[in-house]
């Protein structure tokens, strides 16, 4: 027996590896161990039949790849291209591997099982001397790199060496690349089977032989890769939500966005004719409008009000103003009383009573269920306790004790009921007005000091002017944040406040340090629900939680998505309330009171209470939180489950808590739903009982019927699952979770860490698309429903005004023009009335079609002119067709007219840095003098400038954006400039030209890798940067109080003029050439254009130029958002103040324009009483030291920071020293 089966055995290798010794396995060729371990695999199978099948000792048949299975271990899986790929060997009674592909585009799956021999053809198609070892590792790496493609029914696999092999232990037969093809044929049957045969039944193989793995130092445990897969799992979900969402969502979400559009224009139109029908009725009654401004401050006293008095000494931090119904008014006023504010500073008791019954009145009306008058009066309270407390640490003065009392009561005083993000995503008055920036704190600020304006409520009117400054600097520092200071985030001022605690040497007697202190407790005051006892914790959380789901409804209304309390995923949708709400609550505790209660704690011990009230409820809402973490899913990796007809897998959701449930059934069709705790507990089960029965421990039984044609019952645990069926290719989604639970085991140890560290990036960067999606197009269907609604109640409105209108004889189709209703706002901010015969602003310009075909044409293309005749899908020519390149040669040799002509050569200039923007003003309007920049019937120097720069940067043809729209808006812009000397639309026309010349010649764009979208931006800010300028510098508004200083709380207040006028006329289609891009893009240009506007503020110049000489010397400034952003805002500012380096005869146009305008601001301020600022006193004035000293201490420094980082801007230098060395030669000028 044994003579023979070695014969046979002889036979059959002989036969099989034609070139191979005879009676050796085909590695035993190999020397040294490798044959040795050869001979070893053999000991089992010492005979072999005709047809090569072996025979073990006890005469069972045995596969040919016996002793291979560590070479293979279990399945194999990877996604290539369009399909997802499988092998896997020894499964059931077959030998050999199995080979299954599935195509996600046509649904179909295809596979090959595959016998040893029919194996041994496929390795030898390859290469017929490849050893099974060497061949084996090969196709385990091709599986592990994805390289294969599946050609109509054949697989084709590249094989080649695993890179792990070092170079020199390579031969040529490493190097070379192999095609191995496996024939597939095309599977037939139930898709469900199909996936379950193929691709779930080696899956669970895959996990047995990894839970007989032994930690060996490369891999895991079958348990360490759950605990792995579950950790990672919540990461994943909300990576494949997203994906799917998109698949879902995206492609309908351009029409509803359009429905919703449309839906808010009815709204619009609607109020638009109901508002022009009632200015018909009041012309009709002889009513005659008033401007805005003029009643403003002309209120009567408000009503008497009897103080009813408070007992101080019972105010504490735990005062509950609920129960003890307190009002504003009495604490306040017993308040004032108490710390000796009303002696100290002699104040008028009734005008302190009606500032506070004013304040409780408007904190009442807004009807804000947290920010209101009664949360005021707990401030008040909160604050009187924290002074008490603090007198002993902190050396206080009255005034610290008035600004710190005033402004916890008013720090709610116009609060709108939503947060500074609703505010910005709903672009209304308030995001406009304040550019986006902390706008409810800028808002209280301002309604509170308005109210000085009235005598009847001025509380600061027995104080001296020093100190009336002073409480007001204080209060705007607490409230918002100093003056002409950068807008700082509220976690960057706690950073500041927390390093002033922990310095262990701050002295509390220096006046700044104090304000610092106070800003930081009025914030505690704020948050301080969440630093106090249970009870009266809950019923602040309790408002807290309302006003935010309110702000839920609102956004709904308005069509945009939910908001999320920063770094929470606690949002305004109300449904989501049990998930996120702790975690929020959580996150509020850590960020801002934790911080705060432990330093004022440091600086005052008897402040530990606070933080011991607030570690009690961060227990509280930490052991809910962890109710919902702690469950089964916490270890929870995937399950699949095959149930003959039916497979259905398992998995945790974004949350952590919420179990998904997939299933596909025998005809393909996908189904899914979502389940938790609470769902099962009605149900009689829970999530850790349906999860061990999925699991199959303990063993349980799970039944699947229909219910119905679009449902799949699970029963599981004695309770029934109902799964709705799903739009989603659920067979696609289903393989994806194997191959990625696969991918996962089929790593070592070192590499699983940084393979879930990935994912997690991933995810968090890309945020939750899934519930951002989804919560947009809830929010757009709210809007659209909200929308039609108000245009159904407000119609009989509309046709009782229409009918008295129609009744007094007026006429209905009268309107009123875009230009009359924006006439104040373009050109009178400060009520100076029109020059005489002017009757508004021309803001729709008669243009030179001719001249604008000539300009656009010169930058359409590189050579000239457009190539083809453009359709009017083209929006960026629905104006003005170029000239094709094969005219516009020809019509430019010989322009007809002189002054056309004229322009062209002056426009052809624009990268040059003698740019002569008189010149081309002159050309276009008549001159450079005031009456030339009032009427400009064709546009000037802005509208041709921009004109030209939009085409010839390619922003017209890459973006898109609506000629029709560009041509609008470029002539309400300019119109919007005033006739100022100086500042007026000419400087802007030369500060876009020079903003132009250092982005693109002078080499910025390139240096900082600036995208098209911010380089538009910056010259979109260069030209709007001076929009609507009064013609007094910023110093005149707060010196003089008037009323922009308080609407803009004294900074930056010109600069937020020029960019809330312009994003106000936009708010109208006419005139948003941004319309153009879609939101995201939008939303950053937006806050890039103020940025770089408000950049420009001569009050921020030094800040700007020291921040940008520490960047310079550590980083290239194009790394980050942040940086390129610093640069492009000195690139503005240099050419905001570029006069002084051009030309000398440019540079002495501009001294003679803006000297002019600086004694006319004397002369206003002479007027008003007021001293005259330095270098604006006609009469005493030596305009030689003052433009020596600009340009000693204002634009060299910032010239030769950019010099240094642009060495072509290094000739501004140069040019800046050669007219400094002309004033210092006539020192007497």
């Amino acid at each position: 027996m044994g003579c023979a089966a070695s014969t046979s055995q002889k036979d059959a290798a002989a036969v099989d590896t034609p070139n191979e010794k005879p009676g050796r396995h085909p590695d035993s060729q190999r020397n040294g161990k490798d044959a040795r371990s050869a001979d070893k695999r053999q000991n089992g199978a010492t005979a072999t039949d005709s047809k090569g099948a072996g025979l073990a000792k006890d005469g069972t048949a045995q596969p040919l790849l016996a002793g291979y299975e560590k070479q293979w271990p279990g399945g194999k899986i990877c996604v290539a291209g369009d399909s997802v790929f499988t092998a896997f060997s020894h499964i059931g009674e077959k030998s050999g591997l199995t080979f299954a592909a599935y195509n996600f585009k046509t649904t179909e799956t295809y596979f090959s099982e595959l016998t040893d021999h029919e194996l041994e053809d496929v390795k030898s198609s390859a290469n017929k001397g490849l050893e099974w070892p060497t061949f084996l590792k090969m196709l385990s790496y091709a599986f592990s790199k994805g390289n294969m493609t599946l050609n109509k029914d054949v697989l084709e696999i590249k094989l080649r060496r695993s890179e792990g092999r070092s170079n020199h232990a390579r031969d040529a037969r490493d190097k070379e690349t192999l095609m191995c093809k496996v024939p597939l044929q095309l599977g037939t049957g139930p898709k469900a089977a199909l996936i379950a045969k193929y691709f779930i039944k080696p899956y669970p193989k895959l996990r047995a032989q990894r839970a007989e793995t032994k930690d060996s130092g490369k891999g895991l445990r079958e348990s360490e890769y759950l605990k792995k897969e579950a950790e990672v799992a919540p990461a994943e979900s909300i990576l494949e939500a997203g994906d799917e969402a998109e698949r879902m969502l995206a492609g309908g979400m351009p029409a509803l966005r359009e429905a919703a559009n449309k839906a808010r224009r009815s709204v619009g139109k609607q109020e638009g004719k109901m508002a022009k029908m009632r200015q018909e009725l009041d012309r009709l009654n002889g009513i005659v409008p008033a401007h805005p401004l003029d009643n403003m401050y002309d209120t009567v006293a408000p009503p008497e009000r009897e103080v009813v008095p408070v007992d101080v000494g019972k105010l504490t931090w735990t005062t509950d103003c609920w129960d003890e119904n307190l009002s504003l008014t009495d604490v306040a006023v017993s308040l004032f009383r108490h710390h000796g504010l009303i002696d100290k500073f002699k104040m008028n008791k009734e005008t302190l009573v009606n500032f506070w019954s004013v304040c409780e009145k408007l904190g009442t009306e807004s009807n804000n269920a947290f920010h209101s008058s009664r949360q005021a009066t707990q401030m008040l309270c909160c604050m009187h306790f924290l002074l008490e407390k603090l007198k002993a640490s902190i050396q206080l003065s009255s005034i610290d004790v008035f600004a710190s009392l005033f402004s916890a009561g008013i720090y709610n005083v116009a609060h709108q009921g939503v947060d500074d993000n609703f505010i910005k995503r709903a672009q209304g008055p308030l995001s406009m007005l304040y550019s986006d920036l902390y706008a409810n704190s800028q808002n209280n600020c301002t309604a509170a000091f308005e109210l000085m304006e009235n005598k009847h409520t001025n509380i600061l009117n027995t104080m001296t002017p020093k100190e009336a400054v002073e409480i007001t600097e204080i209060v705007r520092e607490c409230v918002v944040i100093k003056s002409n200071a950068p807008m700082a985030t509220q976690s960057a001022r706690i950073a500041e406040f927390a390093a002033l605690c922990s310095s262990g040497e701050t002295d509390w007697t220096n006046s700044d340090n104090v304000r610092v202190a106070l800003t930081h407790a009025l914030l505690l005051c704020h948050w301080s629900a969440y630093a106090q006892p249970g009870e009266l914790q809950k019923k602040w959380v309790s408002a807290l939680c309302e006003e935010f789901y309110n702000q839920g409804d609102r956004e709904l209304a308005l069509g945009i998505s939910s908001s999320h309390f920063p770094g929470s995923n606690w949002s305004t949708d109300a449904s989501r309330h049990d998930d996120y709400y702790a975690t929020g609550q959580l996150v509020i505790i850590d960020r801002i009171i934790s911080p705060l209660a432990t330093h004022f704690a440091r600086i005052c011990p008897d402040l530990q209470q606070l933080v011991e009230y607030m570690n009690a409820n961060k227990e509280v809402y930490q052991k809910e939180d962890s109710a919902k973490a702690i469950s089964t899913l916490q270890y929870m990796g995937r399950i699949f489950r095959d149930t003959g007809d039916t497979v259905i897998t398992a998995r945790p959701g974004p949350n952590g808590i919420t179990l998904w449930l997939t299933a596909v059934n025998g005809a393909g069709q996908g189904f899914s739903a979502k389940f938790e705790d609470a769902t099962l507990a009605k149900k009689g089960s829970n999530l850790q009982a349906v999860v061990r029965v999925l699991d199959g421990s303990p063993p349980g039984s799970i039944v699947v019927e229909a219910a119905g044609p679009d449902a799949l019952a699970l029963k599981v645990c004695g309770v029934t699952l109902e799964l709705p069926a799903s739009s989603a290719d659920v067979p696609a989604m289903l393989l994806r979770e194997i191959v990625s639970s696969t991918e996962l085991r089929q790593l070592d140890k070192t590499r699983v860490d940084k393979k879930i560290s990935e994912i997690k990036a991933r995810a968090a960067s890309s945020g939750n698309r899934a519930m951002a999606l989804e919560g947009e197009e809830r929010a757009l269907k709210g809007c659209i429903d909200f929308c039609n609604a108000k245009v159904e109640a407000g119609k009989a409105a509309l046709e009782a005004i229409e009918q008295e209108v129609h009744t007094k004889g007026g006429d209905l189709t009268k309107k009123l023009e875009i230009e009359d209703a924006l006439a104040i706002k373009v050109r009178n901010p400060l009520k100076s009335p029109l020059p005489p015969g002017v009757l508004g602003p021309p803001d729709c310009k008669d243009v030179d079609h001719e001249l604008l075909k000539l300009v656009k044409s010169r930058y359409f293309s590189a050579g000239g002119g457009a190539e083809k005749r453009l359709t009017e899908a083209d929006r960026h020519c629905n104006v003005i067709q170029p000239y094709l390149t094969s005219e516009f040669c020809k019509v430019t040799k010989s322009i007809s007219s002189d002054k056309r002509q004229q322009i062209y050569d002056l426009v052809n200039r624009l990268d040059e840095w003698d740019f002569d923007v008189f010149e081309l003003q002159t050309s276009m309007s008549g001159g450079i003098s005031g009456e030339y920049l009032r009427e400009q019937p064709q546009g000037g120097a802005l509208f041709i400038t921009m004109y030209a720069l939009c085409f010839k940067w390619g922003f017209m043809q890459k973006f898109n954006i609506n000629e029709q729209t560009l041509i609008n808006w470029l002539s309400i812009v300019e119109a919007g400039y005033h006739p100022n000397p100086y500042h007026n639309s000419m400087h802007a026309a030369d500060v876009l030209h020079v903003t132009n010349y250092i982005m693109g010649r002078g080499g910025c764009k390139a240096k900082i890798k600036a995208t098209d979208e911010e380089v538009f931006a910056a010259l979109f800010a260069a030209a709007i940067h001076d929009y609507n300028h009064p013609g007094i510098n910023n110093a005149f508004h707060v010196r003089s109080q008037n009323y922009l200083a308080v609407l803009f709380n004294d900074r930056s207040v010109n600069e937020n003029i020029h960019a809330s006028s312009v994003f106000e006329l936009m708010r109208m289609d006419e005139f948003n050439i941004l319309a153009a891009f879609d939101a995201p893009s939008r939303a950053r240009m937006r806050e890039d254009i103020i940025e770089f506007v408000l950049g420009t503020d001569m009050g921020l110049h030094s800040m700007f130029v020291v921040r940008f000489k520490k960047r310079l010397e550590t980083v290239s400034m194009d790394q980050t958002k942040a940086d390129r952003n610093l640069a492009i805002i000195m690139a503005v500012k240099m050419a905001d103040i570029s006069n002084c380096g051009r030309p000398k005869k440019l540079y002495h146009g501009w001294c003679n324009v803006i000297v002019d305008e600086f004694f006319q601001q004397g002369d206003r301020e002479r007027l008003q009483g007021m001293p005259v600022s330095p270098f604006m006193d006609r009469y005493t004035t030596v305009m030689s030291k003052g433009q020596i000293g600009f340009m000693s201490y204002i634009v060299m420094p910032l010239f030769e920071c950019m010099g240094e980082f642009l060495e072509h801007m290094q000739m501004a230098t140069s040019i800046v020293d050669e007219n400094k060395s002309y004033w210092q030669e006539h020192e007497d000028w």
